[in-house]
């Protein structure tokens, strides 16, 4: 079995989930990184002085999967919790919400869609079987539960500026899961989120720091061309100017990016045609730096026709930081036209926006401002999602996943480390 070369093409937290599970076996396997850092979606970079993630992220009271590998790894009491906060701007004023109290005293629908809201939250606690949300789009089930105004009011914006023309399509499968993730993390009416002192790099050094020192391999700005599987299992990877062969591959990279990898490799369609097809959602992600607090939220949801932008996700009021950083999310196809737009003009977009959510704010409040962007940031999970998905197993010794493989729940952190442990054991004993 130690004589068996491995490659894990993908160095998120699932990719760096597998690799560690089979270095811990002994098995010595190696890691290739398209980018320059590892993480995906949580690397880090650097933005006034501080390390801080290029995408926003925090844990929730059940992810299990995350506390234990912190254990593993020593950082368990590197893992902080805080009580949060949630608002909505509506209307160009900002409510309170989140809380049972919020949601009651909330002006804007009617006294029974606010009780249904609170009633459909807490049947997402109670469903343990999901299989029949996977035939209903969210919007149905939404709708059926609190109104057709209640949706209008609490919902439509989210989904429309989340998921543009898919919006109607989307599995109420994948928005239970959220609630219920989210809603599992308040207790006692109040809801508490988690942070890793350090961010996302302590848990990223330290996890391949281990990987290293027990032989596994990490190869950084390291983009994988092509994939040639081979008859007998494995395949043949060409990546940074070198081709390796490989008697198991695990690919924990987008779906998406999968077709021209395999047709590189002389996969033949439709079986390549399958994975380019999978849709993804991109994301351009403005954080601003503040003079002074934008509120005293942590998330804050929007429905304003001024703005293509679902919330703001106000770090600061969370994570200990220097300063108070903000995270503004434009999702859209990376088909459409403003994927293409400057920097400068989300980040004007953005700053525009918390000016109206905080009319205290000028203009010398904004201390210094950055744009992330990703192409392949939220998967489209329509009804009927898991089934429609290609083989994560289409050659013999060759396995493709990524934060899909774990539908209904939304990508995460320690979603994808369980995942990355299960795929692991999972190609070892086939």
């Amino acid at each position: 079995m130690n004589k068996k070369k491995i490659a894990i093409i993908g160095g998120g937290p699932m990719g760096l989930s597998a690799t560690f599970e089979l270095a811990k076996l002994g098995l010595q396997p190696e890691l290739i990184e398209a980018d320059d850092r590892l993480g995906g979606m949580a690397a880090c970079f650097d933005f006034e002085n501080q390390r801080i993630e290029r995408y926003y992220h925090f844990h929730c009271t059940g992810d299990f999967a995350f506390k234990r590998t912190l254990s593993e790894l020593g950082l368990k009491e590197k893992l902080c919790w805080k009580e949060t906060k949630m608002g909505f701007f509506f209307k160009n004023k900002l409510y309170r919400w989140g809380s049972v109290g919020a949601v009651i005293t909330f002006p804007r629908i009617s006294i029974i869609s606010r009780l249904r809201y609170l009633l459909h939250a807490a049947r997402c606690l109670t469903i343990k079987d999901w299989n029949h949300l996977d035939k209903l789009t969210a919007r149905s089930w939404l709708k059926k539960w609190i109104g057709k105004t209640g949706y209008q009011i609490l919902w439509n914006k989210l989904f429309i500026y989340k998921f543009f023309n898919y919006s109607d399509s989307i599995s109420a499968a994948w928005i239970w899961s959220r609630i219920r993730r989210l809603g599992k993390s308040r207790h006692f009416l109040k809801e508490y989120l988690g942070y890793l002192k350090g961010g996302s790099d302590e848990f990223i050094e330290c996890i391949s720091n281990r990987i290293e020192s027990l032989g596994g391999k990490i190869y950084l700005s390291s983009k994988v061309f092509s994939i040639k599987p081979n008859l007998n299992g494995g395949g043949e990877i060409n990546f940074a100017n070198q081709i390796k062969k490989y008697d198991l591959i695990i690919s924990t990279i987008p779906l998406p990016l999968l077709g021209s990898i395999l047709k590189n490799g002389g996969v033949k369609y439709p079986i390549y045609n399958k994975y380019s097809n999978c849709k993804s959602i991109a994301c351009v992600c403005v954080i601003l730096h503040l003079k002074k607090k934008l509120s005293n939220n942590f998330w804050i949801n929007i429905n304003d026709d001024r703005f293509k932008i679902p919330g703001v996700i106000e770090m600061s009021n969370l994570r200990p930081l220097r300063g108070n950083v903000v995270y503004i999310p434009f999702y859209m196809p990376s088909t459409n036209p403003d994927y293409n737009r400057e920097n400068k003009e989300f980040i004007s977009d953005a700053w525009y926006c918390l000016k109206q959510i905080n009319k205290s704010l000028q203009d010398n409040d904004l201390i210094n401002s950055y744009c992330n962007r990703y192409k392949y940031a939220q998967p489209i999970c329509e009804i009927g999602h898991l089934k429609n998905l290609p083989s994560i197993n289409p050659f013999k010794g060759i396995y493709i996943v990524d934060t899909t493989a774990y539908y209904p729940e939304d990508r995460g952190i320690s979603e994808s480390i369980e995942y990355g442990k299960k795929i692991a054991y999972e190609s070892i004993r086939n």
